[in-house]
């Protein structure tokens, strides 16, 4: 509603000019927000501040005072006083002296004016949107159903903030996704920067380009950390702290950005968004159980948790994908997160849940062993990776992403539907460990990684059968043993067999008349002993 010296018709007044319709309650200012309306008396400010929209659909969306929603009617410009507490101001002309003109969010349907509905050209408006129908504003839009690899570029900090490594490789990550027709958004990894002044000058000279990924018209940004109790950046809390740094600075100068970060920093609950109200939706990044959940399938309550927070205030979730977690660099770096019971899994659990978007962890990133395309042997020369990555190829994984990734974009809620793409009756991966559970590496200085209990000596299998086959199975075996025979079934057959023993492992699918029509073998055997502590993945597709 307009805030002027009186309210009009059907609203009442809720002071500091402010009104809200007359079926809503007022809820003051505070914290650097505005006056909200909402649907009861208590405070909605969090769950509308992100995704604000407008109580009548003709009017104009703007983003004002520290990044606070306003509306004017279609035909006026929005501004604001950046000394004053309100969202801003709706004008027909340039803006008045001590007046900050105000980005525009989404254009409203109704006829343009030429004149502010008001004698003063410094009235203000506030959002004037309720729970519910901001609950709605976000999901309604055409999306596409976005999914995104991890690609890892190392750190940039000041010191090499215009370094030409890192110059060149982002722009020509830039340019080759506008030749390719993909897109990218920046992900910062919070480990690295003590601000987000460290990266806003770089994040604004790439969300004009045609490959950079918006939302919604925004520009997409995430994180890696950043939500423990650090992260203030000289505000009185995490929330301000990057509503002020990073999103406020950002629409400022004129890119308002759509921010959905990682806080694996912190404990996920229900309440998530009341204490994170200005982020625009959030990622859960661990896509893996914590070493001291024991030998467990990857959950999802946290994702599920996340999810349900989110969709309840009219915000997205990001859910993660990946295989695994290796690491074995250095005495503060050597770890294993449990990749058994993972990947077989998280895609029945994707389709099922139905995030609003996924990201595949990683491409790139050998360092963690989760790499799902190609892992290029420049960035990692000279440094531990090699050792426990080098002829550890994993784009046999290439054999199941297609399939899954169409399926998700497709609505499909279940795996059966993920097809052979390559136009044949099956198509398989299988992975393993190199090295058993209980196996020896006494060269290795590091010794075995954290969570080493969780490692099985498991073989497992994702194997794609095409609609109306039947009668086929697969048999996996480990050095001469068999370790079990799966009956197969149009979709994605995902299982695994304990049991795996020293040698070289087996896949072969075949036919109701016994004839193979698909097999293949991992190029290393699994051993008992070895130089180093390797639990990285071997990943052999067959195609």
């Amino acid at each position: 509603s307009l805030q002027a010296g009186t309210c009009p018709s059907g609203a009442i007044a809720c002071g500091n000019g402010a009104c809200c319709p007359s079926t809503l309650f007022c809820i003051a200012n505070a914290n650097d927000e505005v006056d909200a309306c909402c649907t009861t008396n208590s405070a909605c400010r969090g769950s509308i501040e992100g995704n604000p929209v407008c109580a009548d659909s003709s009017w104009s969306l703007w983003k004002g005072f520290q990044g606070n929603g306003f509306c004017c009617q279609v035909g006026l410009n929005g501004v604001y006083n950046p000394g004053n507490t309100v969202a801003g101001t709706c004008v027909s002309g340039a803006p008045p002296a001590g007046y900050t003109t105000a980005v525009i969010m989404s254009t409203g349907t109704g006829s343009t004016v030429i004149s502010a509905p008001t004698s003063s050209s410094t009235k203000t408006t506030t959002i004037t949107s309720s729970t519910t129908t901001t609950a709605t504003s976000t999901t309604s839009g055409s999306t596409g159903k976005p999914v995104f690899f991890h690609y890892m570029i190392r750190t940039i900090t000041d010191a090499h903030y215009t370094a030409s490594w890192a110059t060149t490789t982002v722009t020509s990550l830039f340019n080759w996704a506008q030749t390719l027709g993909f897109k990218l958004f920046f992900s910062f990894d919070m480990t690295g920067f003590s601000s987000p002044t460290q990266f806003t000058s770089y994040l604004q000279s790439y969300v004009t380009s045609s490959a950079y990924y918006k939302y919604n018209g925004l520009p997409l940004v995430s994180t890696f950390n950043g939500g423990a109790s650090s992260y203030t950046f000289g505000q009185d809390s995490v929330n301000d702290g990057w509503k002020v740094e990073l999103e406020q600075v950002m629409a400022n100068a004129g890119y308002p950005i759509y921010f959905v970060p990682a806080f694996q920093d912190v404990n996920i609950t229900s309440s998530f968004f009341n204490t994170f109200p200005s982020l625009n939706g959030a990622m859960n990044w661990n896509s893996w159980p914590q070493n001291t959940q024991g030998d467990i399938i990857v959950p999802t309550t946290d994702d599920q948790t996340l999810l349900t927070a989110a969709h309840a205030v009219g915000k997205t979730f990001l859910m993660g994908v990946s295989p695994l977690q290796f690491k074995h660099i250095d005495s503060g770096d050597n770890w294993y997160r449990r990749g058994e019971q993972n990947l077989e899994y998280r895609f029945g659990q994707v389709l099922s849940m139905q995030p609003d978007f996924i990201e595949l962890q990683t491409w790139n990133d050998a360092g963690e062993s989760h790499y799902m395309g190609n892992s290029w042997p420049e960035p990692i020369s000279g440094t531990a990776i090699v050792g426990y990555t080098e002829n550890y190829d994993h784009t046999g994984y290439w054999q199941l992403l297609p399939a899954f990734i169409k399926a998700y974009k497709a609505g499909a809620t279940t795996t059966s539907t993920m097809y052979p793409t390559n136009g044949a009756a099956a198509q398989d991966v299988f992975w393993h460990h190199t090295l058993l559970a209980a196996g020896t590496c006494p060269s290795d200085s590091l010794g075995p990684p954290q969570g080493v209990s969780t490692v099985e000596d498991r073989v497992t299998a994702g194997i794609l059968v095409a609609a109306g086959q039947s009668g086929l199975k697969a048999v996996l075996t480990s050095g001469s043993t068999t370790l079990g025979t799966q009956a197969l079934t149009p979709g994605f057959n995902g299982f695994s067999f304990l049991g795996m023993t020293t040698g070289t492992v087996s896949v072969k699918v075949v036919n109701s008349a016994g004839t193979t029509i698909i097999s293949g073998s991992g190029p290393i055997t699994v051993v008992s002993t070895a130089s180093l502590c390797n639990y990285n993945f071997q990943v052999v597709g067959l195609a």
